[in-house]
């Protein structure tokens, strides 16, 4: 039975997504594999862990309950990640640490199904997807929009409508005329370096990095999974060259079983 109340964090990072999960009255659980974050995140949230609203756990997700090696990225800590390639990126410097891993499966039986489950591990989403089950499947998820394969799995699993959602624009969703314009191109590099900068000073309500509204306070209407991946084709060019319209936007996948 889904927690109507509860809110899966799978990829804490700095805690953006669950100032705005509590702020909006969830009670949250936060996985996190970097133990620096964790450590920060535990002094900034210590009231709500007391109040019994937020559980932190230092864990990765696997497939397995297992310890393996984390990149934790030295460049920019967004970028760590179990995958290599993903933590090791562009040649930015690293460090290698043992990180203790469960599953998904083992969360859903301990502290329940949530409402919504919010994905973003840099290259390991499809883990927690995979983990979606007829028994256990929460009402909304989300994940990094990284591979068709991430649709298909949603909607193998029960999901029926979906979003695509540009990070980059502002939480909107994905409108292939604007992607295809070098104006709007060159907003979204001017306005995204505009953001990472004055975010560091004001209270924005969600950063950029973060993963945005979720459910139905995401921007757009449902789309079915053809037109989801319609449109994802198109921004990627699938068929074609392979070549994305713009290497500025990034998206999210949002589904619901509704």
């Amino acid at each position: 039975m889904i927690k109507k109340d509860l809110i899966f964090d799978i990829g804490m990072h700095i805690g953006q997504d669950t100032r705005h999960y509590l702020n909006k009255g969830f009670n949250v659980l936060a996985i996190e594999a970097n133990p620096e974050l964790v450590q920060q995140n535990k002094l900034k949230f210590k009231k709500e862990i007391d109040e019994g609203r937020l559980t932190i756990l230092n864990i990765g997700i696997s497939d397995k309950n297992e310890t393996i090696p984390f990149y934790k990225n030295h460049r920019l800590s967004e970028w760590s990640s179990f995958v290599k390639e993903i933590g090791t990126r562009l040649n930015s410097s690293y460090e290698i640490i043992q990180v203790e891993c469960t599953t998904t499966e083992d969360l859903f039986k301990k502290y329940g199904v949530p409402y919504y489950l919010k994905i973003d591990i840099e290259g390991n989403d499809y883990l927690c997807i995979n983990a979606i089950s007829k028994e256990s499947i929460p009402s909304y998820a989300s994940c990094e929009a990284t591979s068709i394969e991430l649709l298909h799995t949603l909607y193998a699993k029960g999901y029926r409508k979906f979003k695509l959602i540009n990070q980059a624009d502002n939480f909107k969703p994905i409108n292939i005329k604007k992607e295809k314009s070098k104006l709007f191109t060159a907003y979204l590099f001017i306005k995204c370096g505009i953001l990472l900068r004055i975010q560091k000073y004001l209270p924005l309500k969600h950063i950029y990095s973060s993963s945005g509204p979720f459910g139905e306070n995401t921007k757009g209407k449902w789309l079915t999974y053809e037109e989801t991946e319609k449109l994802y084709n198109q921004f990627y060019r699938k068929g074609e060259n392979e070549k994305a319209l713009n290497d500025i936007s990034w998206f999210d996948f949002h589904a619901t079983i509704i």
